[in-house]
C-alpha cells in the first residue's frame, strides 16, 4: 500500500468509526421505543445507505481485512433497519416462513432505492470503474511538497504505463497546470486523482477517466473533469467541473461550483454536466445547503482569461494566484 493510500485508509477508518457510533446509538434509541417512528427509521436507513456508498467509493484503497469488517457492520445495520421498517408497518395477520428468504433481497433493494432516489447518486458508481492497484496498465505517481512553484507534467516522474494514478499533496502557493500543451504532456492519461493538504493553489487539470478524491484544502481553485468528484474538509474553494454524476462534498464550506471552461475542453465536450447537482453529506435536509452555491456570474472568467491561464509561465505564479484564487493573496505572500 502506498503512503497516500495508507493515509486515505486511516482517514476513512476514523470517519467510519464516528459514523458507526452515531448509527448504533440511533438504532438502539429506535429499538427502545415500542412504536419506532417511521421518519426516524427512514432517516437512519438513508444514513446507512450513505455510509454504504462511501465504503464502496473507498474500497480501492482499503485493506482487504478492513473491508470485511466494514461490510459486516453495514450488512448488520441494513438488516436491523429492515426489521425496524417491518415493526413500524405492523405485522401482517397471516405470514409464511418461506417469505423470510427474501430478506436479503429486500435489504439490497432498499439500499439501492435510497442511493438512487434519496441521494440521487448514479447507479453506475456502485462499483469502481478501475482497480488501479491490480491493473498492469496503470502506475502511481505523486506531486508533493512544493511551495511558490509552477508545476507541470515535467515536474512529475515519468510513469511506467500510459495511465497514471496521480496523488497531489502538501502544496502551498502553487500553480499546477497539467493541461495538454505543446510537448509537455507526452500522451499521459490520469486514471484517478487523490488530492490532500493544499493551500492557496490553482489546479488546472484535464478531464480524467476515473474518480477525484480531495481532502483538506483551503483557498484553492480547481479546474477538472472526472467521472466522480468527492471533496472533504475544505474551505474557500472554487470548482470548475465537468461531470456526469453528482458531485459530493462533506465538512466543507464557502465552495462555489461552475462548469468546466469550454475553451479548455479536449475531445468531446460534456454537454449534460451535473456540476450544480451537488450532494452535501453534511446537510442532508430538504433546504439548500449553506456550504456551497453556484459561482456568481460576475466572477466568471472570460475565454481570453482562460486561454491566458492555460498558457501561463513559471514567472507568473504570484500574479496568477492573486488574480484567480477565491481569496486574493496579500502583498506579503
Amino acid at each position: 500500500m502506498s503512503g497516500t493510500d495508507k493515509d486515505l485508509a486511516q482517514t476513512f477508518f476514523a470517519d467510519f468509526q464516528a459514523a458507526r457510533t452515531d448509527l448504533t446509538k440511533r438504532l438502539d434509541d429506535l429499538k427502545a421505543s415500542h412504536t419506532p417512528a417511521t421518519e426516524g427509521t427512514n432517516d437512519l436507513a438513508l444514513d446507512v445507505a450513505k455510509l454504504r456508498k462511501e465504503y464502496i467509493d473507498a474500497r480501492e484503497y482499503l485493506p482487504t481485512y478492513d473491508q470485511r469488517q466494514y461490510d459486516n457492520f453495514l450488512k448488520s445495520m441494513e438488516q436491523s433497519v429492515e426489521e425496524l421498517r417491518t415493526a413500524s408497518a405492523g405485522k401482517p395477520k397471516f405470514s409464511f416462513k418461506r417469505k423470510a428468504n427474501k430478506g436479503k433481497e429486500a435489504i439490497a433493494l432498499t439500499s439501492s432505492v435510497h442511493l438512487e432516489e434519496k441521494l440521487s447518486v448514479s447507479t453506475d458508481l456502485a462499483s469502481p470503474k478501475k482497480e488501479t492497484k491490480e491493473d498492469s496498465t496503470s502506475s502511481h505517481v505523486s506531486l508533493s511538497g512544493f511551495s511558490s512553484s509552477y508545476l507541470s507534467w515535467s515536474s512529475i516522474p515519468p510513469p511506467n504505463a500510459a495511465a497514471t494514478d496521480l496523488a497531489i499533496s502538501d502544496l502551498k502557493r502553487c500553480v499546477v497546470n497539467l493541461l495538454p500543451h505543446g510537448s509537455d504532456n507526452p500522451g499521459r492519461v490520469i486514471s484517478a486523482l487523490h488530492v490532500r493538504n493544499l493551500t492557496d493553489t490553482v489546479l488546472l487539470l484535464p478531464r480524467i477517466e476515473g474518480s477525484a478524491l480531495l481532502h483538506d484544502m483551503k483557498n484553492c481553485m480547481i479546474i477538472l473533469g472526472c467521472h466522480q468528484f468527492r471533496m472533504h474538509t475544505s474551505i474557500d474553494i472554487r470548482v470548475h467541473l465537468a461531470i456526469q454524476s453528482n458531485p459530493i462534498i462533506e465538512h466543507c464550506s464557502s465552495v462555489t461550483f461552475a462548469s468546466y471552461p469550454s475553451s479548455l475542453q479536449e475531445g468531446q465536450p460534456v454537454t449534460d454536466s451535473k456540476h450544480l447537482s451537488v450532494q452535501d453529506f453534511s446537510h442532508i435536509r430538504q433546504t439548500p445547503s449553506p456550504n456551497w452555491c453556484a459561482l456568481p456570474a460576475e466572477l466568471e472568467l472570460s475565454e481570453e482569461e482562460w486561454t491566458t491561464l492555460k498558457k501561463a509561465r513559471s514567472d507568473d505564479v504570484v500574479a496568477m494566484l492573486r488574480r484567480y484564487l477565491p481569496e486574493s493573496l496579500s502583498e506579503g505572500s
